[in-house]
């Protein structure tokens, strides 16, 4: 239509004519073109309005799952509860602070150190709070299997009562009651490490059915002490 308007042409100037060209020229712009535009522009700040708010929740959404709830929004801060462990009196969360038989509880750092000072010390075999032993599962997770088959062998070791040990130098190993049978009326040792045999009485080297060798030294500290 536009186009065939363009094409006419010119009609001759009367006063009829000519507000009749005017008007319709004045409608075609006025109808066509403006409301087009406006009509274009407002779809398209409506389609960015809705793709920025679906963008933004979308990033809102993604954000709180990653951060957890316990993250979103400063109303749901909540403080870990704490607890103090008895040896070195430290504030420390609750996870890692075991609680014992005797209702007192120990941190991970304590009681590693009491398992560490149980494999050298028979008084601290096995490790205790309050005379109540400190149940395994609490250090399960703690050490390494090297230091648990030690811990094992120790417990073992000092929970034996009349505990023999081998007198050869550079050995001192532990003799097992397993390893302890009895000989001409006698009991005798074997060591597993450098295989000597032991007599049970005087812990010294096996003197068959000879009677155990006096210790000089030792009859002269109680000689001395009797004199006392």
């Amino acid at each position: 239509r536009s186009q065939s308007l363009l094409e006419a042409p010119t009609p001759p100037r009367s006063s009829v004519s000519r507000p009749r060209r005017r008007r319709h020229s004045q409608v075609i712009y006025t109808e066509i073109v403006p409301p087009t535009l406006r009509r274009a522009h407002t779809a398209s700040e409506t389609h960015v309005t809705s793709h920025s708010t679906t963008s933004s929740n979308r990033r809102h959404s993604v954000l709180g799952a990653f951060l957890g709830p316990g993250m979103q929004g400063h109303g749901s801060d909540r403080r870990v509860k704490q607890l103090q462990c008895l040896a070195c009196m430290d504030e420390l969360p609750a996870d890692k602070v075991a609680k014992l038989k005797c209702g007192h509880r120990m941190c991970s750092s304590c009681l590693k150190r009491k398992f560490k000072m149980s494999i050298t010390d028979p008084v601290e075999m096995p490790p205790k709070c309050c005379a109540e032993h400190i149940p395994l599962k609490h250090v399960e997770r703690l050490f390494p299997t090297d230091f648990k088959k030690t811990w094992n062998k120790k417990f073992a070791e000092f929970s034996t009562r009349n505990r023999v040990y081998c007198p050869a130098k550079r050995c001192g190993e532990w003799i097992k009651p397993a390893n302890i049978h009895r000989e001409d009326g006698r009991k005798c040792g074997r060591c597993s490490r450098c295989r000597l045999k032991v007599c049970c009485a005087c812990h010294g080297k096996w003197h068959g059915s000879r009677e155990c060798p006096k210790d000089e030294e030792t009859t002269i500290f109680l000689q001395q002490a009797k004199e006392a």
